[in-house]
This record gives structure tokens, C-alpha cells and sequence, in this order.
């Protein structure tokens, strides 16, 4: 073969992988059109040290719930407070005293407050809601990074990637890692976002403090043709050094 077609051989392979298409990248690639999948709710959240949970009391009688207001919190209202869970897992609340919350469920801890509450006969049908104050999740990516706060309690991979700005097609969105700090130790996840398997990894449905990293790819597409351009500057440098190398080798011969 001659070095010529030897050298446009070359440049139509690199500019053929470098311009590959956004719309070839997709999720979920293995998910076959009409077949049912089993769906698993998302798991409820535990409680961990340093978690700010903002609980408020509430009856049919304002007046009721006034003792268990905590003025000293910046959550402000009737009824209301902010509470961090200290480093034994626990958290001091007006009028029914020191609760150990750490590794529980909101729901567990919501139920606890609103029979002690009854027992004591403070209220005879109060209402008590628990949110999580501090549910944040890092993101990392090409954009840059940021924390996103979630306000629901709950929040998926995907839902991440609709709320980040991600370019999808800048990133690797088989090779996403994730890495979550459970009892006083982190754990790294791999997930593939192109496989219906990542609905049952542990990482799916994320948790509080939860680091997610979108690894970018080598090469970055752009739909105004700039990356096209840059990767054909750098395709026509390495063209012309391999022509400089062929005209070196033909005037050897």
C-alpha cells in the first residue's frame, strides 16, 4: 500500500470516530419496547450523625403545640424546629426529651414522637412531620460541580442528569461512579446508564451526601461544529507529519 492511500485511510478513520453522532448515544439500550419490568419503590432513607431534620407539631388547637416549638431553631413557626443528630445518633426534643434516632427511618421516628406525645397526654390527635433538611447531593462533571439540594426526600440517577445540565454526550454514561459514606466509611459504585441493570444497583435511588461523578470522554461533541473543527486541526497536524515522514522515507529509497 502506498503512503498516500495510507494517509487518507488514517484521516477518514479519525475524523469518522471523532464526529460520531449525539443521537447514537442513549440510556437504558437493553430495555426491550412492550416488556414489562419489575419496578422496586425507593427505599426509605436512614439517619445518620450530623443529619438536620426539621420536625413540626401540629393540632387543632395552636396553642397546644407552642411547648414543642424550638425557638433557638432558624426554622421558625408554631410547633417547629430544626435538629441536628449528634455523634451518638441522637437528638434532644422539647417536652419528651432525648430520642435516639441514628439508623432509623423518618417514619419510625415520626411514629415514636407522635406516641409519646399521646401517652403524656400533651395532645390527644397530634400530626407530626419529619423532613430531611440537609439532603444534598454532590455533582461532578464537564459543566463543572455543584450541590443540589432535594427537597422530596428522594431523588434518582436520572433525575440528577435531567436537573445538572449534563451533556450527555460529553460523558461516559457507561462508567458513572458514585460514592456514598455509610457508618464512618465510603464505598465507590460503577453504574451503567446505557444498561436497564442499573435499576437495581444500591446507588439508583441516591442518599443524602451522595457524590456523583460523570466521567467526561475523550473527545467532546458540539453541535455548533467547533469540536469538529478542533479535531480536524489535530487530524490535519498528524496528516501532515506522517506526510513529512512519507516524503523522509521515499527519498531514502
Amino acid at each position: 500500500m502506498n503512503h498516500s492511500r495510507l494517509i487518507t485511510i488514517l484521516a477518514v478513520a479519525l475524523l469518522a470516530a471523532s464526529c460520531a453522532s449525539p443521537s447514537k448515544i442513549s440510556y437504558l439500550k437493553d430495555m426491550e419496547d412492550g416488556t414489562v419490568y419489575s419496578a422496586s419503590p425507593a427505599p426509605e432513607i436512614k439517619l445518620q450523625p450530623q443529619d438536620r431534620l426539621l420536625i413540626r407539631i401540629m393540632a387543632q388547637e395552636p396553642a397546644l403545640v407552642s411547648p414543642f416549638t424550638d425557638a433557638s431553631s432558624p426554622a421558625g413557626g408554631s410547633g417547629a424546629g430544626l435538629y441536628t443528630i449528634d455523634s451518638n445518633g441522637c437528638i434532644d426534643f422539647p417536652v419528651i426529651g432525648r430520642l435516639s434516632v441514628a439508623g432509623r427511618t423518618m417514619e419510625d421516628v415520626r411514629d415514636e414522637i407522635v406516641e409519646k406525645i399521646k401517652i403524656k397526654g400533651y395532645i390527644k390527635e397530634p400530626e407530626v412531620s419529619i423532613s430531611l433538611d440537609n439532603f444534598t447531593i454532590t455533582v461532578i462533571g464537564k459543566t463543572g460541580q455543584s450541590v443540589m439540594k432535594v427537597d422530596n426526600n428522594s431523588i434518582n440517577l436520572f433525575q440528577v442528569i435531567a436537573n445538572s445540565g449534563l451533556e450527555p454526550a460529553a460523558t461516559d454514561i457507561k462508567n458513572v461512579m458514585v460514592v456514598r459514606t455509610e457508618e464512618g466509611k465510603r464505598y465507590s459504585y460503577s453504574v451503567n446508564l446505557q444498561s436497564k441493570d442499573v435499576f437495581d444497583s444500591p446507588v439508583y435511588y441516591l442518599k443524602q451526601n451522595d457524590i456523583v461523578y460523570f466521567k467526561p470522554k475523550g473527545v467532546q461533541l458540539s453541535q455548533t461544529g467547533e469540536t469538529v473543527l478542533k479535531v480536524f486541526s489535530s487530524t490535519f497536524s498528524f496528516i501532515t507529519s506522517i506526510g513529512y515522514v512519507s516524503w523522509w522515507l521515499n527519498g531514502r529509497k
